[in-house]
């Protein structure tokens, strides 16, 4: 949603191939755009996640099934941080740099594990389309988690394509691994 030209929050219905929502997201963006405060709910397992301000405090909360209570945790996310669909905000602000070769390393928040990693983007491919990995900023773990691909429009700096792990879990209650194929044409 848009209110005067600016992107005040976006509703993210996930739904199953019959078209029935099983997890819906709300985004909010205010203040800092690479650090909205959003909510995630899956019906389907209870799975929460999420972050919030509370008394000048940013608070990271999550729980993996509804049988278990919702923890949280204040956090100070060292700069650059970034919170979940912020990042892309975050690639748009860097995106020069990222599509000329250069790493742009950042702390994402991982509210279910009330932490913060540190993580690059790191360009594989330029052209008409800027090819990046997102990956963890440390060597020896990088080699033991795959990197999320990520594929922007150059000219109109748009995400176009994502692969990789999602914060949506599986059946066995682990993340799934998804594609996402992004179309702007759809109104």
């Amino acid at each position: 949603y848009r209110k005067a030209g600016v992107h005040v929050y976006s509703r993210v219905s996930y739904r199953d191939r019959s078209g029935k929502e099983f997890a819906n997201k709300l985004i909010t963006f205010q203040g800092n755009k690479m650090q909205p405060t959003y909510e995630l709910r899956d019906a389907r397992d209870g799975y929460v996640e999420g972050i919030r301000r509370e008394g000048g405090q940013t608070v990271y909360f999550a729980r993996r099934k509804a049988d278990q209570p919702l923890q949280s945790k204040a956090i100070t996310t060292p700069q650059p941080a970034v919170f979940d669909a912020g990042f892309d905000y975050f690639v748009r602000e860097n995106f020069e740099k990222i599509c000329a070769g250069q790493n742009a390393a950042f702390n994402f928040a991982v509210p279910v594990e009330l932490d913060y990693f540190r993580f690059r983007v790191s360009r594989q491919e330029g052209g008409e389309v800027c090819h990046m990995n997102l990956e963890l900023d440390n060597f020896v773990l990088r080699q033991l988690v795959k990197p999320i691909k990520l594929w922007y429009d150059t000219k109109e700096r748009r995400l176009r394509k994502y692969e990789g792990i999602s914060n949506i879990n599986g059946p066995d209650g682990k993340s799934l691994k998804v594609r996402v194929v992004f179309d702007y044409t759809v109104k």
